[in-house]
């Protein structure tokens, strides 16, 4: 089956589903009281009709995530986690800080004062087919004006393809 190795500072996870979907999100938040940087990794299995989590954590500065499309068998998959991350009690992440996202050599970058970042990577496996996607989303509110401002990429991925993620220091949006 087709699915994803999440690697953060050379640490490596395995998930897939061999009917369903898997996801890794990344979440750079700032509004208000809730400012912080995580990651989630999981999926659905339409055969069991059960959600399973691989990785659900708060994600520190400064490190590089790498996230591939991979071949594997069922008996690499990582175990499910039982309890997921409170994001109540993640540090408070500074405000400089956003995504410097690579996919195929395209770098990327998000940076927003007030607003949301996300990196969405999407696999769904239906029987003899999969499609593979990733997101790069970032919404920034602005005090001035009545509706946020969106930035959306988008992008079609195969096997041996990889993301690179590094969560740090942004001063441009190129998104």
């Amino acid at each position: 089956m087709i699915g994803f190795e999440v690697i953060i500072n050379k640490k490596s996870l395995v998930g897939g589903i061999q009917d369903g979907v898997i996801s890794v999100i990344i979440d750079r938040l700032a509004l208000d009281d809730r400012n912080y940087l995580a990651i989630n990794f999981g999926g659905y299995d339409k055969e069991t009709d059960s959600h399973t989590v691989w990785l659900d954590e708060e994600l520190p500065i400064n490190n590089t995530i790498t996230v591939k499309v991979i071949e594997l068998s069922s008996n690499e998959i990582a175990t499910s986690l039982q309890n997921r991350a409170n994001r109540e009690n993640f540090v408070k992440v500074p405000s400089n800080i956003g995504l410097e996202v690579t996919v195929r050599e395209e770098v990327l970058s998000a940076y927003i004062r007030k607003g949301s970042i996300h990196l969405i990577a999407t696999l769904l496996n239906d029987k003899d087919k999969c499609e593979i996607f990733v997101d790069f989303v970032a919404t920034e509110c602005m005090d001035s004006e009545d509706s946020p401002k969106k930035y959306w990429y988008k992008n079609a991925l195969q096997l041996g393809d990889s993301v690179t993620i590094e969560a740090k220091k942004i001063t441009k949006m190129t998104i």
